[in-house]
């Protein structure tokens, strides 16, 4: 990649310093701070909030400039919020702790429209926020652990499953940010090796094997866009390298090897009828799920209905009493604790948050500026990753890890489009 020019160039003036600041830190400051995902995530979208609402005479933002991307973005982030209520208004109950977490996605979209106004050379301080969380990520776990009760290690603020996910998606955009913004220096291409490492590391540590899976998956989607134009020799070395590190992870940990064994151990006890067991209680609830969705279609159980009907199901014989009793935690699975609490609505509306963004990325991919073109590829990867994620766990029942995501998100579609405003006199944020 050519090195970019100087409006690409990490520098920032007295009045960008603030969002420069915010897209350097946010990932490592979600894991550092307790509440800090939330806190940092509300306080962006209620300055950009300020910002769109500010009087056009005071010249801190120029005048918008709105297209289908702003138009789909928008739909597809309020979407969450719009189904729970319909939802809940057809049940006559609503429920107010049930709209903070899809009222989170709504909140990325007045970030994501001042980001995109944003010059080229205030984005570009994103170029190492990916390694710095990562290894930050890793840091947390090796000066201050924390036992999560299960033989699994975390952090004070976290589950060992979202924290290792979290950890491991940042190390997989900060191998992805190499040369991104410009040809790297040896040091920041250590840094950003370091990143993956870090993220690795830090999955592997927490155990969290859920998000192991979206290891090969990612590595064959990055080979699928990158590899266009690239010798057969990258094709054929990058899956193999990738195999080779799952490979030495395995025969190096006895953690990893211990978790590989229990998957295999859990399927042979539900086969034989013990099925009190992780990947068992995962099974159970699925089937309760599904039989809910058979039953609710259209808008489900309403508010907190999965929990509520788990001692049914468990006096019903449908599930266990231990797995009734985990179920009132969660579904394990995101797409189900939407289909079950809000109907087919709801489905649909959590399915707009992983589908409009993957699309929005994808369009992208061959966009003329290098920049955007690598924060499109990295969008695609991150959205990926966490519908992975979601599959074994629920992603969005947490303030932080729903604040993570959209955030994110809103950073990576700006990153990803904000080329498209270049030339069109739409430079907001300007020095």
């Amino acid at each position: 990649m050519s090195t970019p020019t100087t409006d690409s160039s990490p520098s920032v003036s007295p009045r960008s310093l603030l969002p420069a600041i915010f897209l350097l830190t946010y990932p490592a400051l979600t894991l550092i701070l307790r509440g800090g995902a939330s806190a940092v995530s509300i306080a962006a979208a209620a300055i950009s909030l300020a910002l769109l609402l500010s009087p056009k005479s005071w010249g801190v933002l120029a005048p918008i400039s709105w297209d289908s991307v702003n138009t789909r973005f928008s739909i597809a982030m309020a979407s969450p919020l719009v189904a729970v209520l319909v939802s809940e208004i057809w049940h006559a109950r609503i429920v107010s702790n049930t709209l903070d977490s899809p009222s989170r996605f709504l909140a990325a979209v007045p970030l994501f429209l001042v980001l995109r106004q944003t010059l080229g050379r205030t984005l570009a301080w994103s170029d190492l926020s990916f390694a710095l969380g990562a290894l930050a990520s890793l840091a947390i776990l090796l000066i201050a652990p924390q036992s999560s009760g299960i033989d699994r290690i975390s952090s004070r603020i976290l589950n060992p499953i979202h924290y290792g996910d979290i950890a491991l998606v940042l190390g997989t955009l900060s191998i992805l940010s190499l040369n991104w913004w410009r040809k790297d220096s040896l040091p920041i291409r250590i840094l950003k090796i370091a990143g993956l490492i870090a993220g690795v590391a830090t999955s592997v540590l927490t155990g969290s094997r859920g998000g192991w899976i979206a290891v090969p998956v990612l590595t064959m989607l990055v080979l699928a866009v990158r590899g266009q134009d690239k010798s057969r020799h990258w094709k054929m070395l990058l899956p193999i390298g990738v195999g080779a590190i799952m490979v030495c992870v395995f025969f190096s940990s006895s953690s990893v090897r211990d978790r590989i064994d229990d998957l295999s151990s859990d399927l042979a006890h539900y086969k034989q009828g013990q099925k009190d067991t992780s990947l068992g209680i995962r099974i159970q609830l699925y089937k309760a799920s599904i039989n809910i969705v058979k039953r609710h279609p259209v808008f489900g159980l309403g508010a907190h209905g999965f929990h509520d009907n788990m001692q049914s199901f468990a006096d019903k014989g449908v599930l266990t009493p231990m797995a009734a009793q985990l179920g009132k935690g969660e579904t394990h699975n995101e797409f189900f604790a939407y289909l079950t609490d809000y109907g087919v609505i709801g489905g649909m509306a959590l399915l707009s948050i992983y589908v409009v963004p993957c699309a929005i990325f994808w369009k992208r991919l061959n966009a003329p500026s290098a920049p955007a073109s690598r924060a499109a590829l990295m969008g695609l990867t991150f959205v990926v990753a966490f519908w992975i994620f979601g599959l074994t766990v629920e992603t969005f029942d947490l303030k932080m890890t729903v604040s993570f995501y959209s955030t994110l998100i809103a950073i990576l579609a700006a990153l990803a489009t904000y080329a498209d405003k270049e030339g069109s006199g739409v430079q907001a944020l300007a020095p």
